[in-house]
């Protein structure tokens, strides 16, 4: 479940180059899962399970196994849009698209 695994993963799969100068908050919820706080800041993440109450830039909702696959880059994330398994709101939507790119792959 990723409420569980993500608080762990994150820091250690954030690309901390790419990350150096960031400031971003994404609220994501993943279905089934609890809704998690994802704070990249300078080149580090923190992830809170239940995510408290901030102005998140953006908020992603993903099926799981979407947001898995879109997350090892199994899938294109424009899939997963246009399937309607992630969604992304809030005050700045489109800086979801910068998570993955945040992101090392596997």
């Amino acid at each position: 479940m990723p409420g569980q695994s993500m608080p762990t993963m994150m820091p250690l799969v954030l690309d901390t180059r790419k990350a150096r100068g960031v400031s971003i908050a994404f609220d994501l919820a993943v279905q089934g899962g609890p809704r998690l706080a994802v704070v990249i800041d300078g080149g580090t993440v923190t992830v809170t399970r239940d995510a408290p109450p901030r102005a998140y830039d953006c908020r992603i909702t993903a099926a799981p196994t979407a947001f898995l696959l879109v997350s090892f880059r199994r899938t294109p994330v424009w899939k997963a849009i246009a399937r309607g398994r992630i969604r992304a709101g809030g005050r700045r939507p489109w800086r979801a698209l910068q998570l993955s790119k945040l992101i090392a792959s596997p």
